[in-house]
């Protein structure tokens, strides 16, 4: 399993602060497979992210701000910021402060 300590707390509220009715969302894309997650904490989030991802030998990841929001079905989640991307290949991992989703595929 990859560094999870590699995002300690502090980095992740060096660079975004969290407003408290906002959750973490997280998410790994790693082709046909890939998992997600929601949670109070972007610390947390991009924790849960980088272990999920520690499973796949190349795959792709992110940390956003969400909002719940009510909706004629129930509720959905009304994404905001990227607090951390992480892209994953060959079994390393590699993480970028803010929005590189798109960089790799």
């Amino acid at each position: 399993m990859g560094d999870l300590n590699c995002v300690p707390e502090s980095g992740i509220t060096a660079f975004v602060e969290q407003e408290d009715d906002v959750l973490a969302s997280w998410e790994v894309d790693a082709g046909d497979r890939g998992s997600a997650g929601v949670t109070g904490s972007a610390a947390a989030a991009a924790k849960d992210m980088l272990a999920a991802l520690a499973a796949f030998h190349d795959g792709r990841g992110r940390v956003r701000f969400a909002r719940v929001i009510p909706s004629m079905s129930g509720a959905e989640y009304r994404y905001g910021a990227t607090v951390l991307t992480a892209h994953r290949r060959a079994g390393a991992t590699t993480t970028v402060p803010g929005d590189a989703w798109d960089l790799v595929q």
